[in-house]
């Protein structure tokens, strides 16, 4: 029992009997002597509870206007939570069971007072009340914790997840441009050859012309010769890093020259085209023939993706970048004053890209189609153009519900490299 003065209530209507209680109360506790208040009723005791923190309140269970049941459980519905000690007459043990699960902290019988008993019960339920307080508080603590933990792991794993797509970036960026650098050097040696191969071909098809035999079968090799010959194309395209002819142009009218082509076709094949173009974008620069490129192959594998029909919606807007370390490219880093990105998403209904397929679908080769319906090239000939061009493109699909393209322009980036970008074409 600390030593501090205590401020205790005594709620009785009994003039008789408060006197006495106080007595008891002066008697038992001492040094420092507790200091004592009085309320003849109910509303008085709720008034002087809500206005002075007590310590203790010492309450009769019979009061003029009600009892103190009615009183414990205003008080505790007012979220007074001050201890309150409830006195009986003798025999009122359902009473005082009552008052314990209303609230009170202990239960007296008037008849067997005493200034010990009376002192003891004090120090018990301002123990327990202390107890109770700590308990409270600790458990808001552990709480607060709790949810401090919750927002440190959200932030936590954004920042993992971001790390792991900058890592999957730079891993696919490193990938490719040695495959890029390889593909550069095989494509040279196999186009020799070829080119032997195919002169052969043409002349023995115009010595042989009375061979119906041999000439299907040459007709044979020059198809192979030009599938060969549009893989290393591909290649070569996939392979320069510096083919690239900047100026300024306007996404909107891009993506609007690519769709009036495309949207014709698509449409008697039961494919809607929705436009949700942001209006007032702020021009970038830009190989309009590549960037038309990348256009064009992602609608061309979103139509191919809704062979029975479906929907295509095509957005562009500007937005914060979802992980601005990703713009990183050759010629520098993206400038601390860039806070915004241009987006343009393309969201189709189609069956989607299995979950497997998502790592792999920008690697030279990969692709899902049937052998005569694509090389594998067109995704990463894609991303090399956007990587260019120091933005990021990715792909989402849960596998069954359509798949979207989204791609991330740097706004200002674009316009602060200009000059050290080299001539187009450039060895």
């Amino acid at each position: 029992m600390n030593r501090e003065d205590i401020k205790i209530l005594i709620v009785d209507d009994d003039d008789d009997d408060a006197f006495l209680i106080g007595d008891l109360i002066r008697e038992g506790l001492t040094n420092p002597s507790p200091t004592l208040d009085r309320a003849k009723s109910q509303q008085e005791a709720i008034l002087q509870l809500e206005a002075t923190p007590y310590g203790i309140c010492i309450c009769d269970y019979r009061l003029g206007e009600g009892d103190g049941i009615r009183l414990l459980n205003n008080l505790r519905s007012k979220d007074i939570t001050t201890p309150i000690i409830v006195l009986t007459g003798q025999g009122d043990q359902e009473i005082a069971v009552e008052a314990m699960k209303s609230g009170a902290t202990d239960y007296l019988t008037k008849g067997k007072l005493t200034s010990e008993s009376l002192a003891k019960s004090i120090r018990h339920a301002i123990q327990l009340h202390q107890e109770a307080e700590r308990r409270k508080h600790t458990e808001e603590m552990l709480k607060k914790s709790h949810q401090e933990l919750v927002v440190a792991h959200k932030e936590l794993q954004t920042s993992l997840n971001k790390l792991k797509t900058a890592k999957n970036q730079i891993l696919r960026s490193e990938k490719l441009a040695g495959i890029g650098r390889l593909a550069a050097g095989v494509c040279h040696e196999i186009l020799n050859p070829l080119n032997i191969i195919s002169g052969y071909s043409q002349t023995l098809q115009m010595e042989r012309r009375d061979d119906p035999a041999l000439q299907e079968d040459l007709g044979s090799i020059t198809e192979e010769i030009h599938r060969i010959e549009k893989i290393i194309s591909g290649l070569l395209k996939f392979s320069r890093k510096r083919d690239v002819d900047l100026k300024h142009a306007e996404i909107n009218n891009e993506l609007e020259s690519v769709l009036s082509i495309v949207e014709g076709e698509m449409n008697s094949e039961g494919i809607n085209v929705v436009r949700k173009f942001s209006p007032d974008l702020p021009t970038l620069l830009m190989d309009t023939d590549r960037m038309r490129q990348v256009f064009l192959n992602i609608i061309n594998n979103a139509k191919y993706a809704m062979s029975g029909g479906g929907q295509l919606t095509v957005h562009t807007q500007v937005v914060d970048p979802v992980n601005s370390s990703s713009f990183a490219t050759e010629t520098g880093s993206l400038p601390e004053e860039s806070k915004k990105v241009l987006k343009i998403s393309f969201t189709d209904t189609g069956t989607g890209i299995k979950k497997e397929h998502l790592e792999q679908i920008f690697d030279p080769f990969f692709t899902t189609k049937p052998e005569d319906k694509g090389t594998g090239l067109g995704l990463s000939v894609c991303y090399s153009i956007i990587e260019k061009h120091g933005g990021i493109l990715e792909a989402e699909s849960d596998g069954k519900n359509g798949t979207a393209f989204v791609i991330e322009l740097p706004i200002n980036q674009n316009s602060a490299n200009e000059e050290s970008m080299p001539p187009p074409n450039e060895p």
